[in-house]
């Protein structure tokens, strides 16, 4: 499973190099990590991406709880959808991430 998660991963950020202008970085605080963090425009946009269906992710919640950004999205099987503060958006959409900013 760990291989799957790697892949898609890879697959999420070669997606996201292409269409924006500054490359997403990995976040890490202490005990805590974000799979990306993206800037566009002023805002930074912290990204989880997940392989499965299972939506938990203590540390990407956190950090929107803590910070409100503007976008934060997460990668996923499941559909496109509004979680409160965070915007699902299946991994077959990521070529489109930009657009449905």
């Amino acid at each position: 499973m760990k291989a799957l998660c790697i892949l898609t991963e890879n697959f999420v950020l070669q997606q996201l190099c292409n269409q924006f202008d500054v490359e997403p970085r990995y976040y890490s605080d202490k005990n805590k990590e974000i799979d990306f963090v993206l800037q566009y425009g002023t805002n930074i946009i912290p990204i989880e991406v997940k392989a499965g269906e299972n939506k938990s992710a203590p540390s990407f919640k956190n950090y929107v709880a803590a910070y409100h950004p503007k976008y934060a999205l997460r990668f996923s099987k499941r559909a496109y959808r509004k979680d409160g503060e965070i915007t699902n958006i299946p991994l077959y959409l990521a070529s489109k991430t930009k657009d449905l900013l």
